[in-house]
């Protein structure tokens, strides 16, 4: 059962709208705040419990590493939970170092998923699908949020 006095928030950049549709996605499920990375006040998140972040990745980069660097004072007690969106699969050699590129110190205090994204504009190719974010909200739930 989740507690609803938790309060969460998603954080988010898109370049290619995957990550933003995954992000809305989660918010209808999750009944939480949503806001693009600029968006993102340090005063506000201090009143938050959980710290979803979700980016893509380009090129085995991915801004959501500059954005925790940059945040991690703010939210290094937190919950944080870090959601990467890519065409490589999760076990392949250019998702880990993407997800090693991560600090190491940063590494071991978050929860981290790799989920498909698309390519390019190519918006049929299907792989973004709700089902993706399934064990991210069992993960969520399974925490008490």
């Amino acid at each position: 059962m989740a507690r609803r006095n938790m309060r969460t928030t998603i954080l988010y950049k898109s370049y290619l709208g995957a990550t933003r549709t995954y992000a809305e996605w989660l918010r209808d499920e999750l009944k939480c705040d949503v806001k693009d990375f600029g968006e993102a006040r340090d005063e506000e998140l201090k009143g938050y419990d959980l710290v979803i972040i979700m980016s893509g990745t380009y090129a085995a980069g991915m801004p959501l590493i500059n954005f925790l660097k940059s945040k991690w004072e703010v939210i290094k007690d937190k919950k944080v939970v870090v959601v990467a969106v890519g065409i490589a699969p999760e076990g392949v050699e250019y998702s880990q170092r993407s997800y090693e590129k991560i600090p190491a110190n940063i590494r071991e205090k978050i929860k981290y998923f790799k989920i498909p994204g698309r390519i390019a504009f190519i918006k049929t190719a299907g792989e973004v699908k709700k089902e993706n974010l399934d064990r991210i909200i069992e993960y969520i739930r399974s925490i008490g949020f």
